[in-house]
């Protein structure tokens, strides 16, 4: 069984939110093609590591945190010689067929793998420096601090993602940004999926709506303060509750003015249930990049979904979702759910179909094989290096992935 190093600052347990979601499947789907992982992670919550383990895969905590302002800018342009280290250690008890980098500013470490011979994969979850850019700045200190930090998330990108032999983004959208400056074959589309069975079809919903995801993030938040100063109002109060799920939803309802009837449930173990009985999913966001995983889970549990067109960006839904950018329109669309339930499962149970075919694990493992294949063919064709990858017990290292 050949051996994959995959490293994030993400910290995927409790999955309660997007990004530590797509680690866990994005992990999930390199186990079912054969490989063994050793997987570097955050561990902010300090959970037990090792518990989440088994044959063939590993975590470990990742040795160095999350690019801050507060550190000395040069975090974001220095290797982590700790890591560097360890991943050497293990290189030499068992080569590395691949290292996978997964999201943040992690692109230091490219060219200290890369001279060890080891083909180097950078994922993406969205155009982070972007991103940046979009964050409320309620202040001239905010904005420079903004300002800097974006100036520096994009020095970064632009100096180390083109050295990966492989990237992957999760939309069309972010590879014509990428496009710009990485040569194309290297960049890969592999969107946010999720492995969720279809088990929701005849399950029992509450009459509510509801809003999924980690309100840490600031387009959750902004997204909940536009959806209640804005849509909920009396009418909708009659016909339904409206409830916000994942990390800090409770905090991030508190802090609402003068908001009635919305309750914040917290985080949750399970987000999925709490989305699949529900009448309507709503995704509410006015900023943001990438694909949505709460739009993914929605899909998968059946859930009709309500979604400005931010929200779904980036997405393919083919018309299963009810797309809305004024209050006005909002509201109605929820209305429009509520009042008919059997044709909004029809559009949802289209949904579904569309999540199978697009979004589901089996659906973009073959294209994460390619991805594999397409990174060693590059590093041995760099200047000093032979290296080739083998793709372990997978029978689909010769397939191409439909969406890169």
């Amino acid at each position: 069984m050949k051996t994959l190093l995959y490293a994030t600052y993400v910290s995927p347990f409790p999955a309660n939110s997007g990004e530590r979601i797509r680690v866990l499947n994005l992990i999930a789907a390199l186990r079912s093609l054969g490989y063994a992982i050793e997987a570097f992670v955050g561990n902010y919550d300090g959970v037990d590591l090792s518990a989440h383990g088994g044959d063939g895969l590993n975590f470990r905590q990742i040795p160095f945190a999350w690019p801050r302002l507060r550190q000395a800018t040069g975090v974001y342009f220095r290797p982590d010689a700790e890591f560097i280290r360890q991943l050497a250690s293990l290189h030499q008890t068992s080569p590395l067929a691949a290292v996978v980098l997964d999201y943040g500013f992690i692109g230091a470490h490219i060219g200290p793998i890369a001279q060890l011979g080891i083909p180097v994969v950078l994922g993406t979850h969205n155009v982070e420096s972007a991103l940046t850019g979009q964050a409320p700045k309620c202040s001239a200190a905010a904005r420079m601090a903004i300002r800097l930090r974006q100036a520096l998330e994009w020095a970064h990108e632009r100096v180390f993602f083109p050295r990966a032999d492989a990237v992957i983004c999760v939309s069309q959208e972010d590879r014509r940004v990428y496009e710009s400056f990485i040569p194309a074959g290297r960049l890969h589309v592999i969107p946010n999926f999720v492995d969720v069975p279809d088990r929701f079809q005849n399950s029992s919903r509450t009459n509510r709506i509801i809003m999924s995801g980690s309100f840490s993030n600031f387009q959750n938040r902004e997204g909940l303060k536009w959806f209640a100063g804005h849509v909920w109002d009396e009418e909708l109060r009659a016909r339904s509750q409206f409830c916000a799920v994942g990390n800090r939803s409770d905090d991030a309802v508190r802090e609402l003015e003068g908001a009635q009837g919305i309750t914040g449930l917290g985080a949750r173990d399970n987000l999925l249930a709490e989305i699949g009985a529900s009448r309507c999913a709503i995704v509410p966001l006015l900023h943001g990049g990438g694909t949505r995983v709460k739009c993914l889970e929605a899909m998968a549990a059946r859930t009709p979904v309500v979604t400005t067109s931010k929200g779904c960006e980036g997405i393919v839904h083919e018309g299963a979702f009810w797309v809305a950018d004024s209050p006005a329109a909002f509201k109605d669309a929820i209305l429009d759910v509520l009042s008919d339930p059997d044709r909004a499962q029809a559009r949802a149970a289209e949904g579904r179909r569309i999540f199978d075919r697009v979004y589901s694990l089996p659906a973009n493992v073959a294209g994460l094989s390619h991805v594999l294949a397409s990174a060693a063919h590059v590093r041995s064709a760099r200047p000093g290096h032979g290296h080739h990858i083998d793709q372990g017990s997978s029978n689909t290292a010769r397939s191409r992935p439909r969406l890169s």
